[in-house]
């Protein structure tokens, strides 16, 4: 009787150090080449002077708090209207990205129409906010590590980006960006330093909290979660 409880003993002993070893995740590999944590504030508008006070009074003038937003495009164009009254229209557009708790949403993109002055329509969902803290889980030595083996897996030529210096940005990623329904996670947007492309290529997103491919794009291959 006794033996056969110490069986019973030792066998849920070796069960429990099983289910032990399953939840652990295994630590990420590093890289130590070169890599550097990029921070861009909110303030740091991409438009002129005179149209960053523009896209301010257009704000004020129709109480929308643009606290969390950072300029990156402004236009403006006017239509002359082909029927009686015969009025002549203005159409301002600008175009943001949204921050929270001082970090960028990374894949936020909203247009803001004005028509004579006046708030007209809006593209894109707005988010709440979040809970989420402000601080990362992932190193850049993994960052890099994630990165080359990305565009291994993808373009199968690592060897261009292995001397290359990267730059990471932390911020959120709203996963359900298609939808009305937001869903933010801390993220990093790691591409190359020295880029002579507008569109940033190559450019991957991954999540902090287990380093897992959110979003690659070398400009010929794309892949989204």
């Amino acid at each position: 009787m006794k033996i056969h409880f110490l069986n019973i003993l030792l066998f849920s002993l070796i069960l429990l150090s099983c289910k032990k070893i399953e939840n652990v995740q295994p630590q990420l590999l590093e890289d130590n080449g070169c890599i550097e944590r990029i921070i861009i504030p909110v303030n740091a508008h991409t438009i002129k002077e005179v149209e960053i006070a523009t896209a301010n009074n257009l704000f004020l003038k129709n109480n929308i708090d643009n606290s969390r937003f950072r300029y990156y495009k402004y236009s403006n164009d006017s239509l002359q209207t082909q029927f009686p009254p015969y009025v002549k229209i203005n159409f301002k557009f600008v175009r943001v990205i949204e921050y929270t708790n001082e970090l960028r949403i990374l894949n936020s993109d909203l247009i803001f129409s004005f028509k004579n002055e006046v708030f007209n329509s809006l593209s894109g969902t707005q988010t709440k906010g979040t809970n989420l803290d402000m601080k990362p889980k992932l190193t850049l030595g993994q960052l890099r590590r994630l990165f080359l083996e990305s565009a291994n897996f993808f373009y199968g030529r690592p060897i261009i980006y292995k001397d290359s210096c990267l730059k990471a940005e932390f911020g959120y990623y709203d996963i359900d960006a298609d939808s009305k329904s937001k869903n933010l996670i801390k993220a990093w947007k790691v591409t190359s330093k020295n880029l002579n492309n507008f569109f940033e290529y190559p450019v991957a997103y991954y999540q902090d909290n287990d380093g897992k491919l959110i979003y690659y794009d070398d400009g010929i291959t794309v892949f989204l979660k």
